[in-house]
């Protein structure tokens, strides 16, 4: 999430500010998991009670990199527009991977529950690796997914829709 805004900076010849590149970077990380968090959910929703699966560990994934980030612009942002860095701290690391790791399974959860619901059966990995990695690639790959949702959402709302009437 950190790589776009600075290359973003790089490209357009803005001076490098760590905390203007981490923010841009925590702004982008909200927009990505408010998205999985609410497609992963309706999806869940959606399917039968048999295929669904929990959402505790789901959201946990999406919250923990988030507050390693906000830690991440409190405590080492300042270290590093002082001129005098540290070292990296070890529960940085350990924290990092657990971020990363709440990550991909945020995206394999939202890709999962989104495939199964498009295929209307459990989505094994070579299924739903298409959409797992769209959303590794954020703007572009939620551009290139968001119509199928938008679909599923229209055929799920008319379904509803029917239903009331009758």
């Amino acid at each position: 999430m950190l790589a776009l805004p600075t290359v973003m900076c790089l490209m357009l010849g803005i001076p490098f500010k760590p905390l203007i590149v981490s923010t841009v970077g925590l702004f982008m990380m909200l927009v990505l998991f408010i998205w999985m968090l609410s497609i992963g959910i309706w999806s869940n929703r959606q399917l039968e009670p048999s295929k669904q699966r929990g959402t505790l560990l789901f959201i946990a994934g999406l919250v923990l990199p988030i507050v390693y980030l906000v830690a991440y612009i409190i405590l080492v942002v300042p270290e590093l527009t002082s001129g005098n860095p540290s070292k990296p701290r070890l529960w940085m690391f350990s924290l990092h991977m657990l971020s990363l790791s709440g990550i991909f399974y945020g995206i394999w959860y939202t890709a999962g529950q989104l495939k199964a619901l498009l295929v209307s059966k459990n989505a094994d990995y070579m299924i739903f690796s298409n959409t797992f990695f769209m959303l590794f690639i954020f703007p572009l790959g939620i551009w290139l997914i968001q119509p199928g949702v938008n679909r599923l959402y229209f055929e799920a709302q008319q379904a509803t829709d029917a239903a009331d009437d009758a």
